[in-house]
């Protein structure tokens, strides 16, 4: 049983995790410097999506995942197959993003699968003890990731240049809505991993973890503009580099940006979990380890060799995620309440 603060934590990150690569740069270059106001109004269109969330987890009680697929028999081998395949694809999706972003910054002349094949084998490692683990470790980065990002937000505030977000309101509408509509998906999808947990809320955490990025957004329009905002891949990270505090401490984007580092890390342990919850009991284990290192070899020597591949899920991911939620949600929830009135009378 997870405590609210664990539960907290950890949807945090999972609200943040897709923007690492994905999220900033594909907005900026829709709506450029109306994002900011894009993030704005996904995040009051996405609360409505959590609150079907929260209800699932009213519904199911203490009942885990496994447990009311099993009750739903046909249809619940079908929502079995699509979560399984949205774990997978998430851990795909992770594991490419995060070779992406060291070997663009950090480790440039190391191999990319030597990047992320420490990272999926302690994936491996901590789905043996169960989602206890993964909270508990949620739960101590929390603290340090707010820190850091409060850090960089109050730090690059003195860098913000009004005039760069002058003028509003020039997005074409279609691209706006599109703008929206990928902030809604990226920012809510991956709060369908919370359903391997029990009675937890969203609600605050998925506001809190919003307003983050709304700021951030809002300095990296600031800061370098929104053309420069869309050449960059990782603008997210470009604007840390303008950091100096006290005039004399600088250079600390790297540790700043081990915010960023932390939301993927929680984002993949909570794919792993969910692929390890849907897969058979016999041999759990061999099989759990078999999908990881099977999705690392994918991220590593089909989609992140090659950048035609990577700008394949750059504009596609928000679109498969949006189709997982609305196939997947709506059933369980109708499902969900239903046998809750049967029960009720």
């Amino acid at each position: 049983m997870t405590s609210k603060l664990e539960n907290f934590s950890v949807n945090y990150f999972l609200t943040r995790a897709l923007f690492l690569g994905i999220g900033f740069s594909v907005i900026i270059g829709l709506s450029k410097q109306d994002s900011f106001l894009s993030f704005s109004v996904g995040t009051i269109i996405g609360l409505f999506f959590i609150f079907f969330i929260n209800k699932i987890q009213k519904y199911k009680g203490e009942k885990s995942l496994n447990d009311v697929l099993k009750e739903m028999k046909g249809l619940g081998i079908f929502l079995r197959i699509v979560f399984l395949l949205y774990a997978l694809a998430l851990l795909c999706e992770g594991l490419t993003f995060i070779q992406l972003f060291a070997s663009s910054f950090f480790l440039i002349r190391t191999p990319i699968w030597f990047i992320s094949l420490p990272l999926a084998l302690l994936l491996i490692r901590i789905a043996k003890n169960g989602p206890t683990t993964t909270f508990r470790v949620a739960t101590c980065l929390f603290p340090i990731s707010v820190l850091l990002t409060l850090l960089s937000l109050c730090a690059l505030c003195g860098y913000a240049n009004l005039e760069n977000i002058k003028p509003l309101f020039v997005t074409p509408l279609p691209d706006f809505f599109k703008s929206v509509f990928y902030y809604t998906s990226l920012s809510v999808s991956p709060s369908i991993l919370m359903l391997i947990t029990n009675k937890s809320k969203s609600t605050w955490s998925y506001l809190f973890g919003s307003f983050t990025l709304i700021a951030k957004m809002f300095l990296i329009i600031a800061i370098v503009g929104p053309l420069l905002a869309t050449i960059y891949r990782f603008p997210e990270y470009i604007i840390l580099k303008e950091i100096k505090i006290l005039d004399f401490i600088e250079k600390i984007e790297n540790i700043v940006a081990l915010s960023w580092i932390f939301d993927v890390f929680v984002y993949l342990s909570m794919s792993s979990l969910m692929a390890k919850e849907l897969i058979p009991k016999k041999g759990k284990h061999l099989l759990h380890a078999f999908l990881v290192l099977l999705c690392f070899f994918i991220s590593f020597s089909i989609i992140g060799k090659f950048y035609t591949n990577e700008l394949v899920i750059y504009y596609a991911f928000p679109i498969f995620t949006c189709i997982v939620f609305l196939i997947t949600i709506p059933i369980l929830y109708f499902y969900l309440l239903r046998n809750r009135k049967k029960s009720s009378n």
